[in-house]
């Protein structure tokens, strides 16, 4: 079996879609991983850095509280994001982690309207015309004046488009009020709610929007809430967990594993179903099927080249970063784990690869065609996390992938370690179920059980 392995390897590596693979993971890790571990060994220097030590040994607070001021910025920033968003009817949310726009119908678009009179106290004509010099015309002309028009003074068509005549045109001479709308764009308004109304209104207008809008919890907080993922001054915790819990390396081994999530939810199943397919393309199944081979062995044989040749680029490409972390952190006499690296891949990744390669393994086995790739796609597409579970942590049972994209938060990490553990156990136990169901398939079909013509 050793001489079939070894053969299966050679088959893949003289695979196109291989080698599309290896370029995908290759430019992944360049975008995403390298990058970030260039840009913090030249910030060593730097409070937010993760490799920051202080001389004095003072860090930033440690808070997981919005002050006062946050709150007023959070609740005015999305009012008059959602204010922008009536005006044109385009609502943007991220139902699959990508970013979608939606248009709201005539009904959503008058509670929209409710709930910015509620958070600004302005009647429906004021939030209209709100933010005048972003959304009217202007024409200077000598002397310091200018012909403004502005439009909503009629209503609004039933898209939301301002109804403006040619004639509304209206000259300003170069006073107060022309000074005063150049000065403070989209000013005029205070919050009229509690943080803890807004909250109430930004969930329901996330419900009227769809999954993940920039108006949900989970959004907001990625952007105005102290967080992992903000590139603030390190406190004394975060110092204390990269230093000592992670030693280094364990928060770059997670971010790389992070950087090529995307990469291995999909194109590993393309390489096996590429290696499957080509027995019946050289007419290889009437010499295969009949020898005295257990399909059990071939299968697992087979499942095994694979697997192997997936995970050797994904051991391989982060040895360059690795050697250049451990030469800093020897130069400043830091003590670091070099193993970390292969102990998350194989933990985080290897789950991961084992059911997507399974799934695609029973799949063109049973049907001897490409089907493979449907089932692919909408792993792809649907078993991407959502944008709450980006900065690690926020783990399921199921998630297919282990998101963490940021080098703090291993103390987050560690009070959900339970289910990480969970999750990456079921994922193999399913794949394993895979592999054997492709088993029974392959059994059936050399015996002439099962005939499926593409």
């Amino acid at each position: 079996m050793k001489r079939l392995f070894l053969m299966e390897c050679g088959k893949i590596a003289r695979s196109i879609s291989y080698w599309l693979y290896i370029g995908a993971l290759f430019a992944a890790v360049i975008q995403n991983y390298e990058r970030t571990v260039e840009s913090e060994l030249r910030r060593t220097d730097n409070p937010a850095s993760v490799f920051y030590i202080a001389e004095n040994g003072v860090y930033a607070d440690d808070t997981d509280q919005l002050s006062e001021d946050t709150m007023h910025t959070m609740m005015m920033e999305a009012t008059k994001r959602l204010m922008d968003n009536y005006r044109s009817n385009s609502y943007e949310y991220y139902p699959f982690g990508y970013v979608k726009r939606k248009t709201l119908s005539e009904k959503e678009q008058a509670a929209i309207l409710l709930y910015l009179n509620e958070l600004t106290g302005l009647d429906g004509q004021a939030i209209i015309g709100a933010d005048e010099n972003r959304d009217s015309e202007e024409i200077q002309i000598s002397g310091g004046g200018a012909f403004v028009l502005n439009p909503g003074k009629k209503g609004t068509f039933e898209n939301g488009q301002f109804i403006a005549e040619p004639g509304e045109w209206e000259y300003v001479e170069n006073d107060s009020r022309l000074s005063q709308s150049l000065e403070s764009p989209g000013g005029g308004f205070e919050i009229q709610v509690t943080f803890e109304r807004f909250k109430e209104i930004m969930d329901c207008v996330n419900h009227l929007i769809g999954r993940n809008s920039y108006f949900s919890w989970t959004m907001l907080s990625l952007y105005y809430y102290p967080n992992d993922m903000q590139d603030t001054p390190i406190t004394e915790q975060q110092h204390r967990e990269f230093y000592e819990k992670d030693r280094v390396t364990g928060a770059f081994a997670r971010y790389f594993c992070d950087s090529i999530s995307l990469i291995i939810l999909c194109l590993p199943a393309f390489v096996i179903m590429d290696l499957l397919l080509k027995d019946k393309r050289y007419k290889m199944n009437t010499l295969i099927y009949p020898r005295t081979e257990s399909s059990a062995r071939i299968i697992i044989t087979r499942f095994e080249a694979v697997v192997c040749m997936i995970m050797l680029p994904i051991l391989i490409l982060p040895i360059k970063s690795l050697l250049a972390i451990v030469s800093y952190c020897h130069n400043i006499g830091i003590r670091v784990n070099i193993f970390t690296f292969a102990a998350y891949i194989f933990a985080w990744i290897l789950p991961t690869v084992l059911l997507v390669m399974s799934i695609a393994l029973f799949v063109t086995i049973l049907t001897e065609n490409h089907s493979a790739v449907l089932p692919a796609g909408l792993i792809w597409l649907f078993c991407r996390p959502s944008v709450d579970k980006i900065a690690g942590g926020n783990y399921g049972p199921f998630d297919l992938i282990i998101r963490h994209n940021t080098l703090k938060g291993y103390g987050r990490m560690m009070e959900h370690m339970q289910i990480l553990i969970l999750n990456r156990i079921l994922v193999s136990v399913i794949a394993l179920l895979f592999v054997g169901f492709a088993i029974i398939v392959y059994d059936a079909k050399r015996k002439g059980g099962i005939r499926l013509e593409s």
